[in-house]
């Protein structure tokens, strides 16, 4: 074996080839300093491009839901919440309570999500407070899911699940919309309607509602038979009389009179402008409470009311034959 025959044999050609194709070949490399810049500018949108679609996939997974069974009394109410308390204790809602008492559990979860900063809270409600309440009477665990969500995505989110169950009166959902305004979560009517996929008309109806003085809509029997078609005419009539609307108002209250019906009350606030200035009324007391009134309208005509169980069965019997009796055949 000559020399270089015996230097050539030790040398490694293949780790040599590799070497030589690992490194960048001359025709590869930029030629101009542009040409550099270039290369360095395609990396660095390469890097851009990565990192967003990465951002974008922690969005997804914070956004994600996930089914847990909470502790309501670590629950608490969301601030755009405004159900009425008689909500929570009508016949509608005790048999929610007994539909979750004989399940052990909400079968219809509700939405919440996390909260910081509040020691006696872990998380708020998205929606669900009537089946968070009954799971908190009952004493036993809610079903819920969790999500992070912002200020705007959970009401638009509450408003949604409230309007396609339909559980909201006219007047909470107004009082709704009315405490997200003056929370400046809004601006106006119009963009928030825009922002929740609502009609604007109704919208603007609603928060009339939920804007009407305290004394007209205590002399309802309830709160919920409110309607949507009522807050105009209400609207209109205070704006014309105001003093005059919350004196009937504060008269029907007054009587107490459970049977009234909402249509009743609605006739009775939007009487005549000189109804309530002409109108004589006679109050019967028993006890020192309202039992009765006798009155007299603008127009001459005569009321007699007697509130449910001031007179007792032969009373009544006494005081149809009385009334009878002063009307000639």
């Amino acid at each position: 074996m000559s020399k270089v025959t015996k230097k050539g044999s030790g040398i490694d050609f293949d780790s040599v080839d590799d070497e030589e194709t690992a490194k960048p070949k001359a025709d590869d490399r930029p030629r101009t300093a542009i040409g550099a810049i270039s290369v360095s500018l395609a990396m660095g949108r390469g890097v851009e491009e990565e990192n967003r679609a990465l951002k974008d996939k922690v969005a997804v997974l914070e956004k994600r839901e996930f089914v847990e069974l909470l502790d309501p009394t670590r629950i608490r109410a969301s601030k755009y919440a405004n159900r009425h308390p008689s909500s929570f204790s009508d016949p509608a809602f005790e048999s929610l309570r007994e539909e979750i008492a004989q399940a052990g559990r909400n079968v219809q979860p509700i939405k919440v999500r996390p909260v910081t900063g509040d020691p006696a809270h872990d998380y708020e409600i998205v929606f669900g407070h009537r089946r968070h309440r009954a799971c908190l009477e009952l004493k036993t665990d809610v079903v819920a899911t969790v999500a992070e969500l912002d200020d705007q995505e959970l009401f638009s989110e509450m408003d949604r699940e409230n309007r396609d169950r339909e559980s909201l009166s006219p007047w909470e959902q107004g009082r709704m919309y009315q405490r997200a305004l003056e929370l400046g979560l809004y601006p106006s009517v119009r963009k928030m309607a825009q922002e929740i996929g609502a009609n604007t008309s109704m919208v603007a109806v609603a928060v009339q509602l939920a804007a009407l003085p305290e004394e007209v809509v205590a002399a309802f029997p309830r709160p919920h038979s409110l309607q949507y078609r009522w807050a105009p005419e209400l609207t209109n009539a205070l704006e014309k009389d105001r003093e005059v609307v919350l004196a009937r108002a504060k008269e029907i209250i007054a009587l107490g009179d459970a049977s009234r019906t909402p249509k009743a009350v609605l006739s009775q606030l939007l009487a005549g402008p000189n109804a309530a200035a002409d109108s004589e009324v006679v109050r019967f007391k028993t006890r020192g409470k309202v039992a009765g009134s006798f009155s007299r309208d603008g127009k001459g005509g005569l009321t007699l009311k007697v509130k449910a169980g001031a007179l007792s069965g032969d009373a009544e019997e006494e005081l149809l034959k009385f009334v009878q009796g002063l009307f000639k055949e």
